[in-house]
């Protein structure tokens, strides 16, 4: 089976699961805020319906918070502030109109994934975005999901790149990789 074929069934795999809660999403942000990790710009998507929400964090995070803008041609994000008015980008996600805010000056990238392990390896939607985003980024990682989402062991090849921590609802473990 190809890196691609593992990859694909395990999506599917994992999109079955029954997904969090409200509350259990509300749970997996209050400690993410209280873990310490969160400090200075923190780069944080805004959360599709499958996702664990962010909303809590960009309330407290206040000015602090960016949030990723696709650009055509480029697989790295870039990141701009809440401000102006909110746009579908080219993947028909919402992306802010405010102030772009330089990769080197975010502390902390929170990120997504459909899938996730212990060891900080990440499986996302296919496009890329957030590896090429990793790659780039010197700060703090961190995957915000449910305890659902995650799994024995992700599939990677060499474009993949872990996050430092995973943050669920019921836990927040430093991956292993980067231990």
């Amino acid at each position: 089976m190809t890196l691609e074929t593992r990859k694909n069934a395990l999506r599917d795999e994992v999109r079955r699961r029954p997904r969090g809660t409200p509350e259990a999403s509300r749970a997996a942000q209050e400690r993410l805020l209280a873990s310490g990790l969160i400090a200075g710009n923190v780069g944080l998507y805004r959360a599709l319906p499958s996702e664990c929400g962010t909303d809590l964090l960009a309330s407290a995070l206040g000015e602090r918070a960016c949030f990723p803008c696709v650009v055509p041609g480029q697989a790295e994000l870039q990141f701009r502030r809440e401000g102006g008015a909110w746009s579908r980008g080219p993947l028909g996600v919402l992306e802010p109109g405010g102030e772009l805010v330089p990769l080197h000056d975010i502390e902390v990238l929170v990120v997504p994934a459909v899938a996730v392990d212990l060891q900080g390896r990440r499986l996302g939607r296919g496009r890329g975005h957030y590896d090429a985003t990793l790659a780039a980024f010197a700060g703090r990682s961190v995957a915000l999901v449910f305890e659902s989402q995650l799994v024995p062991e992700v599939p990677v090849g060499e474009h993949d790149h872990p996050v430092g921590a995973v943050c669920t609802e019921a836990r927040l473990v430093l991956a292993r990789s980067a231990r």
